[in-house]
């Protein structure tokens, strides 16, 4: 048999085993509550009921003032695969794919930030799609396939579809599943697909927004239901159930919740110091090369000290006051450098 046919029925009887395999889930690559524990398992704090990463609301309102910028490079060096084998030949270990650009916001001044809730579309086949309703049927599900992910919405959940990798322009949501998922999650969406009834879903709420594509008249027709609560392509980035997602203008950046805490505390730290390298270099007392990271000994004694002056009043120094770290992790922050060796000149 040669090697292409040989490929070809492995991957029949892949399906079929899925098909057959699927008793708890209508869709064959949804994730079971141990497969989601397992998958996820270096997130080691509170989960949903079905074993999705569930970080606390206090981690989403912070994110929301971290550039897509300062989490992509965060990331970018960061790797957590230690005991899990060697990443593979050619591969980088860190999280260096965790960013997306090309999107269309509906809204561009509303950040989109949540735990992302995924659903993946393929395009429609009767064979595959016939077992995928009948199951559905037989786990009480409606027949409309596209509001299955939308019915398990948690509130400050973001909702993530993969729609055939944007290929389809057949549009996913329009302003009445709009109205649903904004209900549900007082949150927004990303779409790897277009969107319909653009005016109706700009009336649904002054913050509700969603990431798309493109936006298409069409109704959605032309594919199925292959995963919910599963990981998922968008872009070239692969996207777990339970990732902090955040999406702004620069694009949307997806981050494991092992490291969300950490993406936080390094962009607070980070925005704490450009306000003071800023306000210097407008009083002409820093050059561009020293605001830009290279500070004197001088520099980092006074930041030290301009850190613990300022702890219950940092907000003053950003643009949105609602952006500045708590008293309490700004005076931490102080002790820390306190502690740490002064650099050699």
């Amino acid at each position: 048999m040669k090697l292409g046919q040989l490929l070809y029925s492995l991957c029949l009887a892949c399906l079929a085993a899925l098909i057959l395999c699927f008793s708890a889930n209508a869709q064959p690559s949804s994730l079971t509550k141990d497969q989601m524990l397992y998958y996820t398992s270096l997130w080691k704090g509170d989960r949903f009921p079905d074993g999705r990463p569930k970080v606390s609301d206090d981690i989403i309102r912070r994110m929301k003032y971290v550039s897509v910028t300062e989490a992509w490079q965060i990331l970018n060096g960061l790797s957590d695969t230690e005991g899990q084998g060697p990443a593979g030949l050619g591969m980088r270990s860190t999280y260096s794919n965790q960013y997306y650009g090309g999107f269309k916001m509906m809204r561009e001044n509303i950040v989109i930030c949540g735990r992302a809730s995924t659903i993946h579309f393929l395009p429609f086949r009767p064979d595959v799609n016939g077992l995928i309703q009948q199951q559905g049927n037989k786990d009480g599900r409606s027949r409309g396939q596209y509001t299955w992910g939308i019915d398990q919405l948690q509130k400050g959940d973001v909702y993530v579809a993969d729609v055939c990798e944007g290929i389809l322009d057949a549009s996913h949501v329009g302003d009445n599943l709009g109205t649903t998922i904004w209900t549900k999650t007082g949150n927004g969406a990303v779409i790897r697909g277009t969107l319909r009834d653009l005016y109706g879903n700009l009336a649904v709420d002054p913050n509700w927004n969603v990431m798309v594509r493109d936006f298409r008249p069409q109704a959605n027709s032309s594919n199925m239901v292959i995963g919910i609560n599963c990981p998922i392509q968008i872009g070239y980035v692969t996207v777990m159930p339970g990732d902090v997602v955040l999406g702004t203008r620069e694009g949307v950046v997806f981050i494991p919740p092992q490291h969300a805490q950490r993406v936080i505390e390094t962009s607070e730290r980070t925005r704490m110091q450009d306000a003071f390298a800023h306000d210097g270099v407008k009083k002409g007392r820093f050059t561009a090369q020293q605001a830009d990271g290279a500070f004197t000994p001088e520099m980092n004694k006074e930041f030290t000290q301009w850190l613990i002056d300022n702890a219950d009043s940092m907000g003053k120094f950003l643009e949105d006051p609602k952006a500045a770290p708590s008293p309490e992790f700004i005076r931490a922050y102080a002790k820390e450098r306190q502690t740490m060796t002064p650099p050699k000149k």
